[in-house]
């Protein structure tokens, strides 16, 4: 039709694996898993999703605008609800990454069940926090967290009450550490990946899915002095790397995505 223009096509995500009614894709970092009053015409994880499967998807957890990693969604709207169940169920299980500052002084694995306090009082919340690797010059470690709620921000909020915030977490870190690393590291994302998901899916079978470091992280992390030490206990980190999108994070979000509660580590951690 004369005069027309169709609206730009969404660029799609990486499929980490895919069954009838769910698909679960790695999600970039410096995006949104759906559009809001800071980002009305953001290209957002849900059109995404949607442009590639052909019709319309279901968030059953979210993840921060600044993390990366394992997005699961329905694409069948009676599953999002037994999908979201099943993710926040005693036999599932959430890992991530997580870079903080500071050099981890915990060799054995440390469970942390500090209360996450919401808009309704505070909520019980424990994680459990490896160590992968730590150095003293750089002042950094990589910790791999397994969130056993689903609080706002818990993964978080979690290591920042171990005096261990993430880089480039504005809300609970350390604004003259983050500007450190920017400056001298090109860090400028939040330094959190979701690494693993595993769930019995509603249907049968279990769902098993790893998402790569996407080409910022594994860019940074092999120059840092902990590199070996990580790899030989979190194998993952050699996955080929997913690449970036030079146009994802050019609009800078007024809000950080936040997880709703219980829907599964909106980080969420």
């Amino acid at each position: 039709m004369a005069g027309f223009t169709a609206p730009p096509a969404h660029r799609p995500v990486p499929v980490l694996a895919r069954g009838d009614g769910w698909i679960v894709v790695a999600k970039p970092p410096r995006v949104v898993v759906h559009r809001n009053a800071g980002q009305r015409t953001a290209s957002a994880m849900l059109q995404r999703v949607r442009d590639m499967v052909g019709c319309h998807v279901y968030l059953v957890h979210r993840l921060d605008w600044g993390a990366s990693g394992c997005l699961l969604l329905a694409t069948r709207r009676e599953l999002a609800g037994p999908l979201s169940a099943a993710l926040n169920g005693p036999t599932a299980r959430k890992t991530y990454l997580a870079f903080v500052r500071g050099c981890f002084p915990h060799e054995a694995p440390l469970r942390i069940d500090t209360p996450i306090k919401t808009e309704h009082g505070y909520k019980d919340a424990a994680s459990v926090v490896e160590l992968l690797g730590r150095s003293q010059e750089p002042r950094c470690s990589l910790l791999r967290v397994r969130p056993e709620t689903g609080r706002n921000h818990q993964v978080r909020r979690h290591v920042r009450d171990l005096h261990h915030p993430i880089i480039h977490d504005a809300d609970h870190g350390d604004s003259r550490i983050n500007r450190h690393w920017r400056e001298t590291h090109g860090v400028n994302r939040l330094g959190l990946h979701a690494l693993r998901l595993e769930l019995d899916l509603p249907e049968g079978g279990r769902l098993d899915v790893v998402s790569p470091l996407f080409a910022d992280q594994a860019a940074l992390y092999p120059r840092l002095p902990w590199w070996e030490e990580a790899v030989g206990r979190e194998p993952a980190l050699l996955l080929p790397p997913l690449p970036l999108d030079p146009e994802d994070g050019q609009e800078e979000e007024e809000e950080e995505e936040e997880e709703g509660e219980g829907e599964g580590e909106g980080e969420g951690e």
